[in-house]
């Protein structure tokens, strides 16, 4: 019996200092950072389960960890207003999520590397407008669609933000272009329809017609 005894309470003691043992959540933890931790946490003393840090920035975290790195299920608040939710992976938000920013905007995507998004997603701005398509770093960039309140809308080609490459534009007044873009502005070969019908296919450079083409 007491070697039986003796057997329990070793393995407790072993299991109090593993680094897989769990601590208690009504200790907050304060690291050498001024970083503070209420939540679950492994024998170092790492979060692990789940739990809120909060930074001496005023930035925080609320969700799931393992081994002191943000994973699972998770909310990163900045001190400036914008926050971060979604799925995190070794302290990045990998998956789909979502990033509100403080001045409004928001970013709905398929994140693959914290905020450096690189695919699919949707960005609804402050003002109203909705662009739905490839993004990179959260500016559009390749293919995709943006549509302003005043229901004016691009689709084409975008390079850091900017409309760029081929694409076209249909006015609020039902006029459109149809061409190439450089840096937000018509720039090159593209034909520019009015809200009559009345055609102009042109080479433009900076957003005017620089030289008339004859259909």
């Amino acid at each position: 019996m007491k070697t039986m005894k003796t057997l329990i309470i070793v393995a407790l003691i072993t299991l109090a200092y593993s680094p897989f043992a769990l601590g208690q959540v009504s200790r907050p933890v304060v690291y050498k950072s001024g970083n503070v931790y209420h939540g679950t946490y492994d024998g170092f003393t790492r979060p692990h389960g789940y739990g809120t840090m909060d930074f001496p920035n005023g930035d925080k975290y609320e969700g799931e960890w393992h081994k002191g790195k943000y994973h699972g299920k998770g909310v990163y608040t900045y001190a400036s207003g914008g926050r971060c939710e979604g799925t995190w992976t070794d302290g990045k938000m990998v998956g789909p999520g979502i990033i509100y920013f403080p001045n409004g905007d928001m970013i709905e995507a398929e994140f693959t590397d914290g905020a450096n998004q690189t695919g699919r997603g949707k960005f609804t701005y402050a003002n109203g407008s909705v662009y739905e398509g490839d993004l990179v770093n959260g500016l559009p960039e390749g293919e995709g669609k943006k549509v302003w309140p005043n229901g004016a809308s691009y689709t084409g080609q975008w390079h850091n933000g900017a409309m760029e490459g081929k694409g076209t534009y249909i006015f609020e007044n039902g006029a459109q272009y149809t061409g190439s873009w450089f840096h937000g502005r018509y720039n090159g070969e593209g034909t520019y329809t009015n809200s009559r019908g009345e055609v102009t296919h042109a080479i433009y450079k900076n957003g005017k017609v620089e030289q008339l083409i004859e259909d």
